[in-house]
């Protein structure tokens, strides 16, 4: 595996409250300038999915996470749902990350709970980054870094409120 010193210490430092330093089109594009065509390759297969089967071990252990995240928060919401009573987990659960998605579930204010989710999963990219700081792994995670920091960076407010009305006016006049 080629080493990538000289891309990844020219690389803003990533924090997940904070505006996104560089793009993630702009990361894309320094990457193919810098790496050869598998290694870029596998960069940009670093997404937020857990669709096909990664062969890299970091993207299997990040689509096995991303998963046993997801059916985490299924339960959750059914409990709140009062869907079921019992729930019996297949996995031994992390009480920690428990806590954390019943907090994002039965948040009052959906955009907190979308923002507590997209937290977790930057807290296990980040726990996750590799020994070596100047392998291809790195730049995997830092590209799904990238990709939450956009998703965080999105939500405005305003627009939100514009287009819930624009929605609820339409649903109004279905009915009149």
């Amino acid at each position: 595996m080629a080493k990538y010193y000289y891309l990844i210490s020219s690389l803003p430092m990533l924090k997940v409250n904070e505006d996104l330093p560089i793009s993630y089109a702009s990361f894309l594009e320094k990457c193919r300038e810098n790496m050869t065509k598998n290694d870029y390759s596998d960069v940009l297969k670093a997404t937020f999915s857990s669709e096909g089967e990664a062969k890299n071990p970091l993207m299997k252990k990040w689509q096995d996470y991303y998963r046993f995240v997801n059916g985490e928060l299924k339960e959750e919401r059914l409990k709140k749902l009062g869907w079921s009573e019992e729930i019996k987990a297949e996995i031994k659960k992390d009480p920690v990350l428990s806590e954390r998605l019943k907090r994002a579930v039965n948040s009052m204010n959906p955009l907190e709970g979308e923002k507590e989710m997209l937290n977790i999963y930057f807290d296990f990219l980040s726990s996750n980054e590799s020994l070596d700081p100047f392998d291809t792994d790195y730049l995997m995670i830092y590209a799904l870094k990238i990709q939450i920091i956009e998703r965080l960076n999105s939500f405005d407010s305003e627009k939100g409120r514009k287009e819930f009305s624009r929605l609820f006016k339409n649903i109004q006049d279905q009915f009149n």
